[in-house]
């Protein structure tokens, strides 16, 4: 796509001008996609273009112009473009892996350079710039010139490669080009969690494992990890089989880790590991499930399906492996009534929003957003896609990320209702539901939702964790630190939320040493310095009592106790009392 600018006419007084970063994105054989299948091609085309002008905004970014397949945007910062550019590049690539017809693939320029306030008239050497780097990107690819790279902050996970000085059509001048390229992978040894020691194992406990990917396609790692997460989510069904959490499974995979390591640092028994080959719609999955013990193959089958088949496989690897275990399968006719998307581009949405949901950043969360309402548009009956897009109101209530916090709580009640009504069997509704509602302040309503996802899925670590919250609130603090044991030995690699779950009853209980134990242990303890100042204002250190109210000061400088005190749902007489006491000691203001 060639770059071209309004002239600065003598007749126009000139404008002031700010510095902006500037992306070219252009569609890769959008004409020879068109001429093989014109129906196919342009209808996804039209839905990669329509998606990138919808995610542009919660990047800070905006859609300055479309010309055909290329689209010209507008950054306030170098670091926004950059993280948005991955972020589409990422979509683009993931949305290939469910659509008809050929892969859209785009080419990313990122030039910085001045431009006016109202970007309609721009300095024509800038954006040529970026055009011709962008034309020298490989298909789903980003290149940018050394002017964002020297602004751009460090970002985790990715590098900045030089390609040196190429020759740019028509730009005289010498400029320094380089690629975006992913950092090399997590670290073959995730770091430790303490957890509490396991009783002896009455139950089998296993571990499923992201498929390998060996169709040497990137776009398929998160289908890898998606199957698993389906085959986990129908094994917690079962009351006698102890299931580890997908957040700690899936740092393993049999490709870097000897067997012994994944028993060793999980504490399981039986290993659940396979491979996915992919061709067009064809897959040819292959699973083995071990006994690290005896070092014995207790189940291994070969599948070759359609990617539409996803649905059926995935319910005959979670039976057959409890069959092997001598599990009974107590839900598995019932799990056939519930429904399944027609349309398998939803359940690709699904997957790819989920992942978003984990970074818990206000972009990410309005990103899968709109990829959980582009599935519900594609399938209006896929329930889990209801719960998703409710824990995204949820975040933004607890975040304060919407502008009418209140109207985000009631409208994530609304999607969890819904998604109850859809698939009356699936414990995901339930729990939203039920943490909706326990921070509307409608506790016995969310005890009874959360009881009923946990009859449905006994062994979801998530679920039990957000259920001993609850409890906490339902003045059964006790009964809470039990459930998050139990927890965290479901999901040995367990994420902060836990701790800050556990820092919490404690605090109920008045343990205030194990309050400040529990948010040491925090990777990122700043959710918890709250709790932390009062546990050391009760314990009598003051200096530090004051150093974590500073802390919690810094992160949020509006905070002040009487509004604070009307977040947690149900804090009530000593304990209110105690918490409040606490905050004020601790310096914070009233």
């Amino acid at each position: 796509m060639e770059a071209v600018g309004p002239r600065v006419t003598q007749e126009r007084p000139a404008q002031l001008t700010r510095l902006a970063a500037i992306m070219f994105a252009d569609m890769v054989s959008y004409t020879k996609h068109i001429e093989r299948d014109e129906a196919a091609n342009a209808s996804n085309a039209a839905r990669s273009i329509e998606l990138f002008k919808a995610l542009i905004g919660d990047y800070g970014g905006r859609v300055a112009s479309i010309a055909g397949d290329g689209i010209l945007a507008l950054f306030d910062s170098a670091d926004r473009a950059l993280r948005f550019a991955i972020q589409i590049q990422s979509e683009f690539r993931d949305q290939s892996v469910w659509e008809d017809g050929d892969p859209i693939q785009f080419r990313i320029g990122v030039n910085l350079g001045e431009v006016t306030p109202d970007a309609t008239n721009f300095h024509v050497h800038c954006v040529n710039v970026a055009a011709r780097v962008q034309a020298l990107a490989e298909p789903n690819s980003i290149f940018v010139t050394a002017a964002v790279r020297h602004a751009v902050r460090d970002m985790p996970g990715i590098t900045l490669r030089s390609l040196g000085q190429p020759s740019l059509k028509n730009i005289s001048e010498p400029i320094e080009v380089f690629v975006v390229e992913k950092s090399s992978g997590p670290s073959a040894h995730p770091p430790p969690r303490p957890i509490p020691r396991a009783e002896a194992a009455r139950n089998p406990a296993i571990a499923v494992l992201a498929l390998s990917n060996l169709s040497g396609d990137p776009r398929n790692d998160h289908l890898c990890e998606g199957i698993a997460e389906d085959i986990i989510a129908n094994l917690t069904r079962f009351r006698n089989l102890i299931v580890i959490a997908r957040h700690s499974a899936f740092l393993f995979s049999l490709r870097t880790h000897p067997l012994e390591e994944v028993q060793r640092r999980l504490g399981v028994r039986y290993v659940l590991g396979g491979s996915l080959r992919r061709a067009d719609k064809r897959l040819r999955i292959n699973v083995e499930l071990t006994d690290v013990v005896s070092e014995a193959v207790l189940w291994s089958d070969r599948f070759s399906l359609e990617v539409e088949e996803l649905f059926d496989l995935q319910d005959e690897i979670a039976g057959a492996v409890a069959a092997r275990l001598s599990v009974q399968i107590d839900f598995a006719e019932r799990r056939q009534e519930s429904p399944c998307p027609r349309d398998m581009r939803a359940y690709g949405l699904l997957v790819r929003g989920q992942h978003l949901i984990l970074r818990f950043t206000k972009e990410a969360n309005a990103h899968a957003r709109r990829l959980f309402d582009e599935a519900i548009e594609l399938a209006p009956e896929y329930s889990r896609a209801y719960s998703a897009i409710s824990r995204t109101h949820n975040l933004d209530w607890r975040y304060s990320w919407s502008a009418a916090p209140d109207e985000s709580l009631e409208t994530a009640i609304d999607f969890a209702r819904r998604a109850k009504q859809l698939d009356p069997l699936d414990a995901r509704g339930f729990a939203e539901l039920g943490y909706a509602q326990l921070y509307s302040k409608q506790l016995p309503e969310a005890l009874v939702e959360y009881a009923h996802a946990i009859a449905l899925n006994p062994n979801d670590s998530d679920i039990i964790a957000e259920y001993a919250d609850a409890l906490v609130y339902a003045d059964q603090p006790a009964t809470s630190v039990e459930l998050l044991e139990k927890a965290m030995r479901l999901n040995p690699f367990y994420p902060d939320w836990y701790l800050w779950y556990l820092a919490d009853a404690y605090d109920a209980l008045g343990r205030y040493e194990d309050v400040v134990a529990a948010v040491q242990r925090m990777h990122d303890p700043s959710e918890g310095r709250r709790l932390q100042s009062i546990a050391y204002a009760h314990l009598g250190m003051m200096d530090e009592a004051r150093a974590a109210a500073r802390e919690v000061m810094r992160r949020q400088p509006g905070f002040m106790i009487s509004e604070w005190c009307k977040r947690p749902p149900f804090r009530q007489g000593p304990v209110l009392e105690r918490y409040i006491d606490g905050l004020r000691k601790a310096g914070l203001p009233e």
